[in-house]
């Protein structure tokens, strides 16, 4: 995900539209830091003696990996509607836009 990340970021700055680029990077951290803030109470939940279902715990994580995915595919979306801007024969799709 890191090169895609990476590809998105070099599209963008040709694009003047590195506020996109930052708003996605910032949510995806936000995502991180709640799996962060997971972990650290379920290892009080555990020091503490209550089990920790683990069946559980991976639907939780591959949530947030889906989570973190999507975000990155929107902005895939939102990028590939930018640079067909004005291009009749492009079907968007964002059909309200994306300025």
């Amino acid at each position: 995900m890191n090169a895609r990340i990476e590809e998105l970021e070099k599209r963008l700055e040709s694009k003047h539209h590195k506020d996109l680029f930052l708003q996605m990077k910032h949510t995806l951290q936000a995502v991180d830091d709640l799996a962060e803030e997971h972990r650290r109470y379920q290892a009080v939940q555990a020091l503490s003696g209550v089990r920790i279902v683990g069946a559980e715990e991976s639907v939780y994580f591959d949530t947030l990996n889906q989570v973190k995915e999507l975000i990155v595919h929107t902005l895939e979306m939102t990028i590939e509607d930018l640079e067909h801007k004005g291009d009749k024969r492009y079907e968007k799709h964002f059909k309200d836009g994306v300025e």
